[in-house]
């Protein structure tokens, strides 16, 4: 029962996340290209700070922990960095397909080659029918599939930092024990803080701290989106010993996905097509097979 809080909470986190981040996009005054690296400075310094508190104002980490934890800096770059570029150069739907699987498959995968992990066939089968659907929920009339060569590229980065990014947080886990999960997270977040602040020196140069300049919408929904990035990842990690990784993994990427669309469509009147709407229903009932199979 504590695992389907934990993972209602998760979903509920990752949505709200994603609904305030792109009121934070929306509002920020600056150049698009520098909303993701303030986001992720400020909300990464937030991250470590309540990730240091819930680890009891201590750090004792593993020599491996901390190595995992700069592999998983650089990841977390690479997905923010491939997701700018896949949404400026093709379509969403496909972005979303790459997206999920990958942050679906190489957990599972990991957990198999690395950990004896046994998923049932039917779980398997399961999966497929997900990514199948998340195209189907995302796709949009006329879009057109790219419109640059480097969207197929930048999608397959998207994809494996995605699920990278899940395999390294399970894999510490299993490594060096769930008690140094919070070091994990903060000592992910605190260099993930320190690439984006040196990616904002070189490409502004002359002006890097006028790039943090905010407007007070765009001030609030920055921080509060950053407390919530904090709870979410915190929730996460929390959940790992607890649950099959490939249950954990599909909730976090295609639940929250589903119901960030769901929310969409209640908060900002999005409308969905008949093919939008068969795959909400598709997903609904491939993610049950999933958590059961």
């Amino acid at each position: 029962m504590r695992s389907v809080v934990l993972i209602g909470m998760m979903i509920l986190l990752y949505t709200l996340q994603s609904l305030l981040c792109k009121k934070y996009s929306d509002h920020y005054p600056g150049k698009d290209e520098m909303a993701s690296p303030v986001f992720t400075l400020v909300s990464g310094a937030v991250v470590v700070a309540v990730s240091f508190a819930v680890a009891g104002f201590s750090f004792k980490a593993a020599p491996l922990t901390l190595l995992l934890g700069v592999c998983n800096a650089a990841i977390l770059f690479g997905y923010n960095a491939f997701i700018i570029k896949a949404a400026q150069t093709g379509a969403y739907s496909v972005l979303m397909v790459f997206s999920i699987a990958g942050g679906i498959m190489i957990p599972v995968v990991s957990g198999v080659v690395f950990f004896g992990d046994k998923p049932s066939f039917f779980k398997i089968l399961s999966l497929l029918v997900i990514f199948v659907a998340v195209f189907m929920v995302s796709h949009r009339k006329g879009e057109a599939l790219a419109t640059d060569k480097v969207f197929i590229p930048a999608c397959v980065g998207l994809g494996f930092c995605n699920g990278t990014y899940g395999a390294l947080l399970d894999a510490q886990q299993r490594l060096t024990g769930a008690a140094e999960k919070e070091e994990m997270v903060a000592m992910t977040y605190a260099l993930a803080v320190l690439i984006s602040f040196v990616f904002m020196l070189l490409k502004q140069k002359r002006n890097a701290f006028g790039a943090l300049r905010q407007t007070r919408r765009s001030l609030f929904y920055l921080l509060i989106c950053s407390v919530v990035v904090a709870l979410a990842i915190n929730v996460m990690v929390a959940i790992i010993p607890l649950v099959d990784i490939a249950v954990l993994y599909t909730f976090d990427n295609a639940g929250t996905f589903l119901f960030s669309v769901i929310a969409s469509v209640i908060f900002f009147r999005e409308r969905l097509s008949r093919l939008n709407v068969a795959g909400c229903a598709v997903m609904c009932i491939a993610l049950i097979c999933v958590s059961i199979l």
